[in-house]
């Protein structure tokens, strides 16, 4: 009887071993998602950023100011 009930807490340790690892590596996989996540936007946002800074200053480069409202005046 004491040996079955050894037998038993063990295999009781081992299932509970495999569950918790699974839900313990779900959860360290989401978070690890959510991360990757949260840094793409990240470098998306810096990117439009850049994108926009470069825009503005090749715009305001563009040449003569009366040219530039003639072209920009047909986009409106």
């Amino acid at each position: 009887m004491t040996e079955f009930l050894i037998w038993l807490v063990a295999a009781l340790g081992a299932v509970g071993g495999i569950v918790l690892g699974r839900v313990w590596g779900r959860v360290e996989g989401k978070r690890a998602g959510k991360r990757g996540a949260e840094r793409d936007a990240m470098e998306e946002t810096i990117g439009r950023a850049e994108r926009g800074r470069e825009a503005l200053s090749d715009g305001r480069d563009a040449g003569d100011p009366a040219e530039r409202l003639r072209r920009n005046d047909g986009r409106w």
